[in-house]
C-alpha cells in the first residue's frame, strides 16, 4: 500500500514542477498570437485607409481623417487603443496605426518592457485611375493597329 502512495505523490511533485514551466510558454504563445494577429490587423487597415485616401486625393471636400481613425477601434484583440497618423504629402500619401500590447505579469517587468509596440504603417503612390486607362488604351489601339498592318 505504502508504494502506490509514493507513486501518486511523484506525479504530482512532478506535474507541479512541469506547470511552472508550462503555463508561462502557454500564456507566452497565447500573447504572441495577439501581437501578430494585430499587427496584420493594422497593416491591412493602413493599406485600406491609404488606399482611399489615394482615391480621394483630388476631392477637397472629402475628410476622411475621422474615418482613419475610426478604423481599428475595437477590432484589435491585445491592444486597446490606436493612434493614428496621416501623412499626406505632395504625390504620396501615408498611414501610420500605433498601439501598445501590454504584458501581464512580473516577468515582462523584470526582462525590461511591460508593453510591446505594435506600429503598421502604409506610404501609396497618388495615382490617377482615369489617366491609367487611358494609357492602357491607347497602347491597346496601337497593338492593334500593329497586328492589322502586318496581317
Amino acid at each position: 500500500m505504502k508504494k502506490n502512495t509514493q507513486l501518486c505523490a511523484s506525479y504530482t511533485v512532478e506535474a507541479a514542477l512541469l506547470m511552472g514551466i508550462l503555463l508561462p510558454v502557454l500564456v507566452g504563445i497565447i500573447y504572441m498570437g495577439f501581437y501578430l494577429h494585430d499587427r496584420g490587423f493594422l497593416q491591412g487597415a493602413a493599406h485600406e485607409a491609404a488606399a482611399c485616401l489615394c482615391l480621394k486625393a483630388d476631392d477637397q471636400t472629402a475628410n476622411l481623417t475621422g474615418a482613419v481613425e475610426a478604423l481599428p477601434a475595437g477590432r484589435t484583440l491585445g491592444v486597446p487603443s490606436v493612434s493614428a497618423n496621416i501623412g499626406p504629402r505632395e504625390r504620396q500619401v501615408s498611414v501610420t496605426y500605433e498601439g501598445s500590447l501590454r504584458i501581464p505579469g512580473m516577468a515582462a517587468d523584470l526582462f525590461g518592457q511591460g508593453a510591446l509596440t505594435v506600429r503598421s504603417g502604409v506610404t501609396l503612390t497618388v495615382e490617377r485611375p482615369s489617366r491609367r486607362i487611358q494609357k492602357i488604351r491607347g497602347v491597346y489601339k496601337v497593338i492593334n493597329s500593329v497586328r492589322r498592318v502586318r496581317e
